[in-house]
């Protein structure tokens, strides 16, 4: 658990850097619980009611993730120069219009239109512009703020139940216009907690020396510095081959589990609930770990647990296998998600950690829209997912050797006689 925040001075206000920190726990929170988890709810249903294949709904999701991914660079550069809480409001106001526009349709033309609107949302309200509202409020304690903002991704599985029983008694259709209605009513409270750098309010990052400014460390990268690191590509491509694994499985788990294993829909969906259960396990380690130990040797056993886990899911269908699986794998994932953001925030500083971010997501962009086409393709043609899942825990394997490759950069202004792998913060002694 974080550390107390810092204590105001009489009459100052409250640490305010926590306020992003639940408003985005509770953003992610019903990103992952009214969507991304139950995407493969969504699969399962339209693949009875309308006949889609598993390719056409896996395109689908490639299509919200290209509009996504391809609007970061872009989204980086708008949170500089407009502020996230502009752009977090208009983003959950895309969303809502997303999820109602999917609930109604009838073609894969109209699915696909509605999923690029849901992917702008998700984009304009979800990971970048979160996490560049909490990266400049800590410093040694910023992969405990990261961990515990992430915890709505690992709350949000327990509703994936919920959500698949919703689609059972009620359908697909009403049940993401009621997803659409939860979405606009808790718009309003997570947009006010989206607040701006602690410069703004007269207070300084926590873990900031006294006498700190708040202002622009001197050894923050500029984006165009980062991109000309070995760190930023190599940090770049681990994450795309994480992003690559995630998303499939987020597809394709319950499909695979209701084909291969013969389990019931809502059964199925449990997995995605025991996903989830150890992806808070891991985020709440995780975070504290980052914050002691090497976040990059940290990172490269994740990317193991994954590959270990994917494997493990391909071979066997037995429910205890399965169940071990997907708790390896929620493990693993709550403990690299933080870490990867905060070594780009350690490596790069916070000054333009929005477009370094920005950036990095575009790149990995392959990642998230290849993992789901390739799986879905794959198994329509060779009738089940065994081959697609095993090709991607030996992309798990070769992402832990990028990971562990990822030294931190020598930064602009350091002297040449400093150690390459020395921050030019690194607290003495």
């Amino acid at each position: 658990m974080p550390a107390a925040p810092p204590t105001p001075a009489p009459g100052a206000r409250r640490f305010l850097g926590w306020d992003p920190v639940a408003g985005g726990a509770l953003l992610q929170l019903l990103h992952m619980s009214l969507f991304f988890s139950s995407f493969g709810v969504y699969v399962v249903a339209w693949e009875v009611d309308l006949g889609w294949t598993r390719t056409a709904t896996a395109t689908g999701f490639a299509a919200m993730t290209v509009v996504s991914g391809g609007f970061a660079i872009l989204l980086g550069r708008l949170l500089e120069a407009v502020g996230v809480r502009r752009i977090v409001a208009a983003g959950l106001a895309a969303l809502v219009a997303g999820l109602l526009a999917l609930s109604v349709a009838t073609t894969l033309t109209h699915f696909y239109a509605a999923m690029a609107l849901v992917g702008l949302g998700l984009a304009m309200s979800g990971f970048l512009p979160v996490t560049a509202a909490v990266v400049p409020w800590f410093t040694t304690r910023r992969s405990t703020a990261m961990a515990l903002m992430s915890l709505g991704l690992s709350a949000g599985g327990f509703l994936v139940p919920l959500v698949a029983t919703s689609v059972e008694e009620l359908g697909w259709r009403v049940t993401l216009r009621l997803s659409a209605v939860f979405v606009a009513v808790f718009a309003g409270p997570i947009v006010v907690t989206m607040r701006r750098p602690p410069d703004a309010y007269g207070q300084r990052p926590q873990g900031l020396r006294a006498g700190g400014t708040g202002e622009r460390a001197p050894h923050s990268f500029t984006l165009r510095e980062a991109v000309r690191t070995r760190a930023f590509w190599l940090l770049a491509g681990g994450h795309a081959a994480a992003l690559l694994i995630v998303n499939a499985l987020n597809v394709h788990l319950v499909p695979h589990l209701v084909a291969a294993g013969g389990f019931p829909l809502t059964e199925a969906a449990t997995f995605v609930t025991l996903v989830t259960i150890a992806l808070g396990v891991g985020q709440l380690l995780g975070g504290p770990l980052g914050d002691r130990f090497d976040k990059r040797a940290l990172a490269t056993l994740a990317m193991v647990g994954h590959a270990v886990a994917i494997l493990l899911i391909a071979v066997w269908a037995d429910p205890a296998v399965v169940a071990v699986a997907a708790l390896l794998h929620g493990f693993a994932w709550g403990m690299r998600g933080p870490l990867m953001t905060t070594l780009r925030a350690d490596y790069f500083g916070p000054a333009h950690f929005a477009s370094i971010m920005g950036a990095s997501m575009t790149l990995f962009l392959a990642g998230q829209l290849i993992g789901p086409v390739f799986a879905g393709a794959l198994a329509d043609l060779l009738g089940g997912y065994r081959t697609p899942f095993a090709i991607l825990a030996g992309v798990g394997l070769a992402a832990s050797y990028a990971f562990w490759r990822a030294h931190p950069p020598a930064r602009p202004d350091v002297p040449a006689d400093r150690p390459p792998d020395v921050p030019a913060d690194a607290p003495a002694g």
